[in-house]
């Protein structure tokens, strides 16, 4: 290993791991899936060592791959660790800043945090990827995003929660609705008497669902499923039934009218959180500091309930 590791080999192999397949990383690169398979080959001669096993049409890392993903990004770590330090020479003039974020945060985040940020500083490029919660802090935990914003976030020793706030999960009506008419609050069981619709499971909302419905005794039957907070919005503005969300994500319905946001009884829904986080020990370039400064002062973290 004369001259150290082939640092196109190791970009290869890592884009092929995360990616679950040959293929898949040649289209990410932009290459001919031979020559990924080429890449990965001469990685493995070079370290004596097999580190993906033929699956069907994917792949499959080996135990020894682990060690070797582990490099892959303890060398990203380092190479934004120089650029954070060269930022902070050049101020925040240049750079990339990559966020992801749960799809009801959105609206609040381009209504006065990122569009700010934006026009403030041109230089920086930013990119902001709607997922659910379980990819959100895997994304940050594997380097893909430097900061989540994320609903329902599920632990990870990797990711550090820089800050978190109480936001309950409610039930979404229309004004004139039976349950928006009544004076107290719905459990889940007056929910269960009208037609519903619940986010995909696999998402960390339909998992805080499931959590209530146990907490219950009690299984609510969808009469609609979507992997979009929109498109249940939508729903719910039809007419056609009742859904679930934080109330962030329909505010501007709510102030204008179309939408009600109602608070339950159940305890799993009143102590659901949204989360601020960043990968545990990663250097953080200027911008990327500037912008989880902005978003942490802005209302989904800070403020009145």
């Amino acid at each position: 290993m004369e001259g150290g590791l082939s640092a196109r080999r190791l970009q290869y192999f890592f884009e092929a791991v995360n990616t679950g397949s040959v293929r898949g990383a040649a289209e990410r690169l932009g290459v001919e899936p031979s020559i990924v398979s080429r890449q990965i080959q001469l990685l493995e001669t070079e370290l004596g060592v097999a580190l993906l096993e033929r699956k069907g049409r994917g792949i499959v890392p080996t135990e020894v791959a682990a060690i070797v993903m582990d490099h892959c990004r303890d060398r990203q770590a380092s190479e934004q660790a120089l650029m954070a330090r060269l930022d902070e020479v050049n101020g925040l003039q240049r750079g990339d800043i990559q966020l992801v974020a749960s799809e009801g945060f959105v609206d609040i985040l381009m209504s006065g945090v990122v569009d700010a940020f934006c026009r403030q500083y041109p230089g920086i490029r930013v990119s902001l990827k709607v997922a659910g919660a379980s990819d959100a802090v895997r994304a940050v935990a594997h380097d893909d995003a430097h900061i989540g914003v994320v609903f329902g976030a599920p632990a990870d020793p990797a990711v550090r929660v820089v800050t978190a706030r109480t936001h309950p999960l409610c039930v979404i009506a229309w004004p004139d609705h039976p349950l928006a008419r009544q004076r107290k609050r719905p459990a889940l069981k007056d929910v269960a008497r009208y037609p519903v619709a619940l986010m995909a499971p696999g998402f960390g909302l339909r998992q805080l669902i499931q959590m209530a419905e146990m907490s219950e005794n009690i299984v609510l039957t969808p009469s609609f499923v979507a992997n979009s907070i929109l498109t249940l919005k939508r729903y719910v503005e039809c007419r056609l039934g009742l859904t679930f969300t934080s109330s962030n994500s329909v505010v501007k319905e709510v102030a204008r009218g179309e939408l009600v946001a109602l608070r339950t009884t159940n305890p799993i829904f009143e102590a659901a959180q949204s989360r601020l986080i960043v990968r545990a020990n990663r250097p953080l370039s200027s911008a990327a500091r500037g912008m989880l400064e902005r978003i942490e002062a802005s209302p989904l973290f800070c403020g009145g309930q």
